[in-house]
C-alpha cells in the first residue's frame, strides 16, 4: 500500500470508538480524517474525548457526513450505525455519492438480498455507477457463522448438512449488549419485549445462513429463523455488575434453519446469556469428509468484529465497485503490514 488510507468513521457508539481507538493504533497505514455521530451530545466534541481516549486528537465529531468532509479529501467509511438495512441505507448512499467505499458492521448489510433484495439492487447500481465498493462484514455474520463454514468445506467432496452453534457468557460483555439479551426480566417480560420487537434476538441468522448457502451454490428453498427464546438462569449466576435471580431470564437462545431440496441442509443455533460455562464456534460439517472444527472460547464479539472491518479495509478497496457480501471477497486475513 503506497500511502495511508483516508478513513471516516460513520458512528462512534460502542463499536465505533473501538474501530477509531484501533485505528490511531494503526497509523502507519490508516489515517483518520474524519468521524460522524448523530447524537448531539457527541458533535462538535473531540474524537479522542468522545471514544474514551483521555486526549484530544485535534478532530471533532460532525453531524453529517457532508460536514465531516468539507474541506478534506478520504478514501473510505467505517460504518457502524444500526444492524437494519433500511435504516442505513441513506447514509450508504450518501457516502457512494461522495464517491467512498464502505465497510460496515450492519448485519442486514452483510446479505442484504435476503432481507431487502430492492434495496440491494439500488446500492448495488449506485455503487457500480459511483465506482465505489459497499461491504457488510462483522465476527457474526461475517465470518463465524457463515464465512468460516464455508472455508471448512473446502476439502469436502461433497456436503449433505452444515450444523453451527455459537454460544458465549454474556456476563463479560457490555450492558447494552446484555439488555438486548433481556437479561433479568421475567419470562412475560422478556416475551412482551419480543412481541413489541424491544428485543429482536440476533440480527443476521437468516443472512448468515443466507451467504452459506449462496457460498456453496446452494438454492434455498426456505429460511427459518425462529424467535428468541429465552434461557432461565438456575440460580445467582453472578457479573460484575448484575445477579440474575433463580426464574429469570439470564439470555437468549435462538435457532434458524435453511431448507435444500426439502431437507434442513444448514442449522444455527445461537446462544448467549449470563453463566455459560463454556463459550465455543462450532461447526460440523456433515461430508466427504466429515469436518467438525471447535473454537473455545468463542471468538470476541466486539473485537472480533473490529477486526473484521479494519481488516477488510484494504480489500475492500482493491475491490471492484458494487454492492459485495464476504463470499465475493478475497481470502480475509488479518492486515498487519507493520510485520
Amino acid at each position: 500500500m503506497g500511502r495511508r488510507v483516508k478513513m471516516v468513521a460513520f458512528g462512534v457508539g460502542a463499536i465505533g470508538s473501538m474501530v477509531v481507538r484501533h485505528a490511531l493504533e494503526r497509523s502507519y497505514w490508516v489515517e483518520l480524517v474524519g468521524a460522524v455521530d448523530s447524537d448531539p451530545a457527541k458533535v462538535g466534541r473531540d474524537v479522542g474525548d468522545v471514544v474514551g481516549l483521555r486526549k484530544e486528537v485535534g478532530l471533532t465529531v460532525s453531524a453529517t457526513l457532508d460536514e465531516a468532509l468539507e474541506g478534506r479529501e478520504a478514501d473510505l467509511v467505517v460504518h457502524t450505525t444500526s444492524s437494519f438495512l433500511e435504516k442505513v441505507t441513506p447514509e450508504l448512499e450518501r457516502a457512494a455519492e461522495h464517491g467512498l467505499d464502505v465497510v460496515s458492521s450492519c448485519e442486514q448489510l452483510s446479505f442484504p438480498y435476503y432481507t431487502n433484495p430492492t434495496l440491494a439492487e439500488r446500492l448495488d447500481l449506485l455503487a457500480k455507477r459511483e465506482g465505489v465498493t459497499i461491504l457488510g462484514t462483522g465476527i457474526n455474520p461475517g465470518f463465524a457463522m457463515d464465512v468460516l463454514p464455508a472455508v471448512l468445506t473446502a476439502p469436502c467432496l461433497n456436503v449433505r448438512a452444515i450444523n453451527v452453534t455459537r454460544k458465549m457468557d454474556a456476563s463479560n460483555r457490555r450492558v447494552p449488549f446484555r439488555r438486548k439479551l433481556g437479561v433479568g426480566m421475567n419470562v412475560e417480560e422478556f416475551r412482551e419485549a419480543v412481541r413489541s420487537g424491544k428485543i429482536t434476538g440476533h440480527v443476521g441468522l437468516g443472512e448468515s445462513i443466507s451467504l452459506l448457502a449462496s457460498a456453496l451454490s446452494w438454492k434455498l428453498e426456505e429460511v427459518r429463523v425462529g424467535e428468541a427464546q429465552p434461557v432461565i438462569s438456575l440460580g445467582k449466576a453472578r457479573d460484575l455488575r448484575t445477579a440474575v435471580e433463580a426464574g429469570r431470564v439470564a439470555g437468549v437462545k435462538q435457532t434458524a434453519v435453511g431448507v435444500v431440496e426439502g431437507r434442513q441442509a444448514i442449522s444455527h443455533t445461537f446462544l448467549a446469556y449470563v453463566g455459560a460455562r463454556e463459550e465455543y464456534d462450532l461447526v460440523e460439517v456433515d461430508g466427504l469428509p466429515k469436518v467438525i472444527s471447535k473454537i473455545s472460547p468463542c471468538v470476541h464479539g466486539d473485537f472480533g468484529t473490529v477486526a473484521m472491518l479494519l481488516n477488510m479495509a484494504p480489500k475492500v478497496l482493491a475491490s471492484p465497485p458494487g454492492l459485495l457480501t464476504m463470499k465475493d471477497m478475497v481470502l480475509p486475513s488479518a492486515f498487519l503490514p507493520s510485520l
